[in-house]
């Protein structure tokens, strides 16, 4: 028999530990490794899209941006150092409902699905017919991945659902196969990074498209001095108010369904364009300036003014958000839905602003990008609880799988969250993954890893030959703005932290290689 490598032996324990009677819950109204299915509670996952932790008030953000969220905080568990399985949607959303890492549900490209094999992780299938599984989402990625598991979806509404412009996406009406049709979509009109028409027909009728909706847009929808929010994949417009009212009455007509409910709801601001309301767009006329960083070779090189500018627009649309949130939590509280509904709060991945770059989704791997928020209020939580031990999106399904009294697979990357269970005191590695240069089906040889144990982050450029710089190693207690590189100052602590990431690396790898 071969023996286990240390990660196999360290995924089985978890597994483990995960599927033992695990009582001890916070705040410990539901004995719920052995409930009844009718007495089981409501789950709402609750995602706004591209909202980074380092831009928020809740968390030390020095410009008051989410009132609303630190309201919530004050019945809620905090996670403080919660990170995202990677840097844009795709990655990120999957990793969130599969419970792996990029590198093992190999969703790594914009338009990508995970592997055939991590699909029947997802949360909606693990959580079972005893739960009514609805979903929606504005963010047309994280669509094609509730359609690969629409099989296990009760309720899909569309991605268009609430926007201004109707349900006009042509491959919502394409037959038999919509998630080829938004491939095609994606593939053949426009390539997502760049908005560069991938063909000449294609570039033309998209431009006309987007030229015929823009003017609506523009002279149709008062209160937006940028013009409407829009889905930047479809250039479709919405009005936050509207959809946050519009998914506001899906809750509460979930609230009546006689089977307990999960619902996933991933709402598209704050992600670029940071188009907020009229209102909004008056505040933090502060004058902040984050401190100087030099630009990244890997990065746009914008200038600082640049960057600034898309920050400030940035923080307005959150504060826009985060007072539409405040609307539907009162409206949720009015009703007593939370009497007995788990709402979880957080993002798919994080937007960055330094470093002469503002945005995600490219070969930049520092906090702004994958420190994600996490909030989540438990029935009966009347305080607020403060976890600072570093935690993975991936935590996100083990986590929910415990706290509906479901069985917890063996394999999986995450754990379940701390405050929710007591067995792992132990300081764990958190991986994020950014290989899209990679193909999905062969080993990973490019891209930027990140590997988080304890108060120390190592970052890895693994095939960039135009940039020397391999690794960087910063201590993130006494630099959470990661401007000292400790990597050839701390050398013991260095090649501890290399040897592990590019050791999982190639534990990923392996199945892989011929």
């Amino acid at each position: 028999m071969s023996r286990l490598s240390r990660r196999e032996f360290l995924k089985l324990a978890a597994a483990f530990s995960a599927g033992a009677l695990l009582t001890d819950i916070f705040p410990g109204e539901w004995c719920l490794a052995s409930m009844a299915a009718d007495k089981r509670p409501n789950i709402i996952l609750f995602v706004f899209d591209a909202m980074s932790a380092r831009n928020l008030s809740l968390y030390g953000y020095p410009r008051l941006t989410t009132p609303n969220l630190e309201r919530f905080a004050r019945r809620a568990t905090v996670y403080h150092a919660h990170y995202s399985g990677g840097n844009f949607t795709t990655s990120g959303t999957a990793s969130m409902l599969t419970g792996l890492y990029p590198w093992h549900h190999r969703a790594l490209h914009f338009s990508g699905l995970v592997s055939h094999s991590a699909a029947g992780y997802n949360l909606f299938r693990l959580l079972g017919p005893d739960y009514y599984r609805y979903a929606f989402t504005q963010n047309l990625l994280a669509d094609g991945l509730l359609r690969q598991f629409s099989v296990d979806v009760d309720e899909r509404l569309p991605a268009t659902a609430f926007s201004l412009g109707g349900d006009d996406i042509p491959f919502d009406t394409w037959p038999p196969d919509s998630r080829l049709s938004l491939q095609v979509f994606q593939d053949h009109l426009f390539v997502l990074s760049t908005h560069v028409p991938a063909s000449w027909l294609g570039g033309y009728l998209n431009s006309v498209n987007s030229l015929r909706k823009t003017r609506f847009y523009r002279k149709g929808v008062a209160g937006y001095p940028y013009g409407a929010p829009v889905f930047v994949n479809y250039n479709l417009a919405f009005d936050n108010q509207k959809v946050y009212a519009g998914v506001t009455a899906e809750i509460k007509r979930l609230a009546q369904n006689q089977r307990p409910y999960f619902a996933y709801v991933h709402l598209f601001s704050p992600h670029d364009p940071y188009n907020p309301q009229a209102k909004y767009a008056r505040l933090f006329d502060d004058g902040y300036r984050p401190p100087d960083k030099p630009a990244h070779p890997l990065g746009d090189s914008r200038s600082d003014e640049d960057v600034l500018r898309k920050r400030l627009r940035y923080d307005q649309l959150i504060a826009n958000v985060d007072a539409e949130f405040g609307r539907l939590l009162d409206a949720l509280e009015a009703e007593g839905i939370l009497d007995n509904t788990y709402l979880l709060v957080t993002s798919d991945h994080g937007e960055m602003f330094e470093r002469g770059y503002y945005g995600h989704g490219d070969d930049l791997m520092y906090e702004g990008v994958i420190h994600i928020p996490l909030l989540i209020s438990s029935p009966g939580q009347t305080g607020r609880q403060d976890v600072h031990t570093p935690t993975s999106n991936v935590d996100i399904l083990p986590t929910l799988l415990w706290l509906a009294g479901r069985e917890i697979p063996s394999g999986l990357d995450g754990r379940v969250l701390p405050a929710f269970a007591d067995y792992q005191a132990d300081e764990r590695p958190i991986f994020s993954v950014q290989a899209m240069a990679d193909s999905a089906f062969l080993p990973l040889t490019k891209g930027t890893f990140v590997l988080r144990r304890g108060d120390y982050k190592l970052i890895a450029y693994l095939g960039f030959p135009a940039y020397e710089k391999e690794f960087e190693l910063y201590n993130l207690a006494a630099d959470p703005e990661e401007m000292d590189d400790l990597y050839a100052k701390e050398t013991s602590i260095a090649s501890q932290l290399q040897d592990e990431l590019l050791g999982a690396l190639e534990d990923a790898n392996r199945p892989y290689r011929k």
